[in-house]
């Protein structure tokens, strides 16, 4: 046999019926397994992302410069704020925890003007525990604030 008679003798046994309906016909259960394992994925998926908690964490540094003499458990402390990257929108309510290589003190922001100054801080008002902030008196030291808004779930689909 030589070339020619072989392509001839393949392409008639490809076109024959019996190859056609062969080739033809899919596995129904295979097109429904398949279906119903993308569902599931899916839906595992959505689940994953309806449970995840989105956060945004801003950061940068904090400056505090002179703390009044109250007697009380908690005080007001007016702070300038440098970000980093990112600010907040609207911060008030919000923790911000101030981290020192000592340690950490963990407050309220109560106002913070949208006003920056020519290095691009801003001034907060923020409450703290009297005792925590005060060994933290003119210093500058790293900041966060955390803003917990909703589930991943909701930010993918822009709610």
């Amino acid at each position: 046999m030589d070339m020619e008679e072989r392509k001839q003798e393949c392409n008639f046994e490809l076109r024959s019926e019996k190859v056609r309906s062969i080739v033809g016909q899919i596995p129904h259960s295979l097109i429904r397994y398949g279906i119903t394992v993308m569902g599931v994925a899916l839906f595992v998926l959505f689940g994953i992302a309806y449970l995840l908690p989105y956060k945004q964490i801003y950061s940068g540094t904090a400056i505090i410069h002179k703390i009044p003499s109250v007697h009380t458990d908690s005080i007001d402390v007016k702070i300038l704020l440098k970000f980093d990257d990112n600010r907040p929108i609207n911060s008030n309510g919000l923790m911000l925890f101030l981290q020192s290589a000592q340690d950490t003190c963990g407050g309220e922001v109560l106002n913070l003007t949208l006003v920056r100054d020519t290095l691009g801080r801003q001034q907060a008002i923020c409450r703290f525990k009297t005792n925590k902030i005060r060994s933290l008196e003119h210093q500058t030291v790293d900041f966060q604030i955390i803003l917990s808004s909703g589930n991943l779930l909701h930010k993918m689909l822009g709610n």
